[in-house]
Order: C-alpha cells, then structure tokens, then sequence
C-alpha cells in the first residue's frame, strides 16, 4: 500500500519539482538545490488523483470549493486545455463577455490548480516583447488579462505565429562595434494562449485559432456570485493546491503520447459543413487527449506504450464543447442569441418595427451593458441589425437574417461504440507499469 504523505512533505516535494521547472541561477545553486522529485515522489504527493476515474469531476468539484461559482464547464475546458500544453499544438482559448462579468476570476482559479512552470501572465506586451522576453515557452501557456494587450498587428501576428507553427524566428538587424550586423532569434514553442475580452469577435486570424467560451451574464448568475461573495469569510473550504501541482508535475515526467482509436470514425460522422472544421477537428482531438493523458493512471497503453483515450472520455469532452463547436462554425447559435433576437422579434410585434437598447434590457431584465454585448454579437452573426446609422445616436435594433436550425455537429458516444477498435493494435494493451493484457474497448 503506498504510503500517505503528510502536507508537509507533499509541499516539499512540489517545491523541488518548481525548483526543476525554473531553473537554478548559477552552478553554485544548483550545487546546493534539493535532489529533483522523482516521478514515484511526484505519484506519491498527487495521492488518490492518480487513480482517480473522474479527475474532471473531481476538478469541478474542488473549484467550486475555492471560490468558482456557476462557470464550472469553462473552468473544466480552461483546465483540459492548459493540461494540452504537454503537446505539440496546445488548445487555445479566449473568454468573452461584459466588463465585471468574471472572465479573469475563472481563469485565475484555474490557475490555482497548476504549478507556476505551466504558465505566465501578462496584463499587456510591447509589439516585439514576446520576441526578447527571457521567458520559456516550451510546454506552457501566456495568459494574458484582456485582448487588448496584444495591442498591435505585429504582436497579434507573432503570437499567432507561436501558436500555429510552435516557434517564432525572427532575424533583427543590431548595431555593434563591428558595424550593424544581423541577429537571429528563435523562440520555441509550443506554447498556448488564454485570453479574455470584451469583443464578441477577435481579429479574423485568431478567432480561427482560439475556442471561445461565453460567461454566465445572468441576474441568477449575478445573485449567486454575492451570495457566495458573503459566505466567504465562513468558508471552511479548503483545496490542497499542492496535490494537484503533484499530479501535473507527473504528467510532465512520464508518458505524454496518445493514441485516439476511434479518430477516423469520428472523422467520418463530423459532417463537413464549413472549411474552419479542418483545424476545429484537430482541437476536438487535442481536447479528447488531455482528457486521456489527465487520466494516464487509469488508462490502457498500447504495445508502443501510448495511452489509449476512450469513448467515455469523448463524451466527457463531447459534453463540454459541443455547442461551443457547432456555434465556432456558425452552423447553430448560443442560448443567449436565440433569446435576445426572440426579445427584440417581441418587442416590435414580429414585424419590421425598431427597437432601442433601453427597452430591450427592460424587455430582457437584464442590465444594459449585458445586452449590449448580446446585440453586437447578434450583429456581428448577421441575425439582428442596426438601422441607425449616425454615430452617438441611440441604436435602433431590428430583426435580420433567420436563425438556423439545431444542428447535431459532434456525433453521439454510442455511434462509437462499435469502432472502438479503429487504428488500435492488435498485439494487446499494457497499463502503466504492468503487463500485456487482452485488448479491451478504451470505455471499460
């Protein structure tokens, strides 16, 4: 039975895995650094999260003990996507909504559950910055607070350029005692992005790269948050931090490949409705991964040693991000578009008729900045319009195009069960320091 370790020495051994990640100043540091964690220490301080068949439930559940309320679905993608930056395209993600809505609260509890080496934060960068920063990129994520810190074309380019291609190289012209001479930078990825905004559309070029999630603008959601607000001084909650650094910290060291069975399958039962589906599939896929190697100790390798994800994990995924997918290619709308063009089809009797933002948040009872941004991203989708065209004039909201119907992009769990086995080997699966077993399908 392995041993249960005290917080103490859980803490310990978190700490010497941080000391690995940031790296000693100089060599007498290093001569003087603790022993690295091994990764059986690194086992032992995650504990029962190892073992755990539900990490993701158990996530949720302990980020709501830490202070999250009502967004725990974001929290869970913000969570499988930095768990993503141990491959080679990590899943990248901005949030929208209202200012004051909670977009930085979700991600900065979030973070609380990763080790510093998994991340970096900036509130804002100087266009070439991210060229001369003396951070590592390799297998983390740049958080940045707000999408107007990347305040320029040539900063959105370059990281666009770390996300899409891994790596940056950029060759810069410097004057020396020699003369000008040219220097060559090359940052190296891979690396992944989290951002919040206020726009419902980013530049063209990143929203294609990015998985936008949408944050709770409800009076519901409003009361719920001041009432956790007030309990919170009573809160006897408490989250063991540290274990979950732990258990990152061994997915760093061990086995990071995973093999998707039923990928091809899944492939086929996509329907093809719009080009953006070519690189949305292969963050599906990603998303899917995490989930597998989040899961690693519970999980089947293959006979080349890969984890092996399961249906059960695409459905947990599938459960996540289905409507996000269905509306990033613009084949569906969210809840919140169907209701504010509804509200807006109210007020002006079905007809042809206007309406001002004023009444439609009395009509909607939510506050006028909500709605506002609810109306702009209707706009910007083609569904409402504004037919005032002077500018500081108050807008005068219409109907426009149709709503689509429900479309079902992202197919059931159960049509993969019977594929399970597509692309899997046939010479058996063997679990993480165990031996070859007969193959099993990946959601026993």
């Amino acid at each position: 039975m392995a041993k249960i370790l005290s917080p103490e020495e859980i803490n310990e051994i978190v700490e010497r895995a941080m000391h690995k990640s940031n790296g000693a100043e100089n060599n007498a540091e290093k001569e003087t650094a603790s022993p690295l964690p091994t990764i059986n220490e690194l086992e032992a301080a995650a504990g029962n999260l190892i073992n755990c068949r539900d990490i993701l439930a158990r996530f949720g559940a302990e980020v709501e003990n830490a202070g999250l309320v009502g967004e725990t679905n974001n929290a869970k993608i913000l969570y499988l996507a930095l768990t993503s930056r141990l491959f080679e395209r990590p899943v990248s993600i901005a949030i929208k909504g209202v200012s004051s809505v909670g977009k930085s609260f979700t991600v900065e509890q979030v973070l609380k559950f990763f080790p510093p080496a998994a991340y970096f934060v900036r509130t804002g960068m100087s266009e070439r910055a991210i060229i001369y920063s003396d951070e590592d990129y390799r297998h983390r994520f740049l958080i940045i607070f707000e999408a107007a810190g990347m305040n320029s074309e040539m900063q959105s380019y370059l990281i666009r350029t770390l996300l899409s291609e891994g790596r940056i190289v950029y060759e810069v012209v410097e004057k020396t005692k020699a003369g000008l001479r040219p220097r060559r930078i090359e940052k190296e990825g891979p690396t992944g992005l989290i951002t919040t905004t206020t726009a419902p559309r980013l530049h063209p070029e990143n929203e294609t790269r990015l998985l936008s999630l949408g944050v709770i603008d409800t009076p519901d959601q409003t009361r719920a948050v001041m009432q956790a607000l007030a309990a919170d001084a009573a809160s006897a909650n408490i989250v063991s931090f540290a274990r979950w650094h732990a258990l990152q910290s061994w997915l760093t060291e061990g086995q990071h490949e995973v093999m998707v069975p039923f990928a091809a399958t899944l492939a086929d039962l996509i329907p093809p409705v719009a080009v953006r589906l070519r690189r949305d599939f292969k963050l599906l896929l990603t998303l899917i991964q995490a989930h597998a190697l989040l899961h690693r100790g519970t999980r089947a390798h293959d006979d080349q040693g890969r984890i092996i994800a399961t249906v059960a994990g695409y459905e947990a995924v599938r459960e996540l991000v289905a409507k996000l997918f269905a509306e990033g290619i613009e084949v569906t709308v969210s809840k919140t578009i169907r209701e504010t063009v509804a509200a807006v089809e109210s007020c002006v009797g079905g007809g042809v008729g206007e309406v001002s933002l004023t009444a439609l948040a009395k009509k909607m009872r939510l506050d006028k900045n909500s709605v506002h941004h609810r109306v702009r991203k209707a706009i910007d989708r083609g569904y409402l319009v504004n037919r005032e065209e002077k500018r500081g004039m108050p807008a005068k909201i219409a109907t426009a195009d149709p709503l689509p119907d429900e479309i079902e992009i992202l197919p059931p769990p159960d049509a993969l069960d019977d594929c399970w086995s597509v692309g899997a080997s046939t010479q058996g699966i063997k679990k993480e320091g165990g031996d070859e077993e007969p193959l099993l399908p990946p959601n026993q």
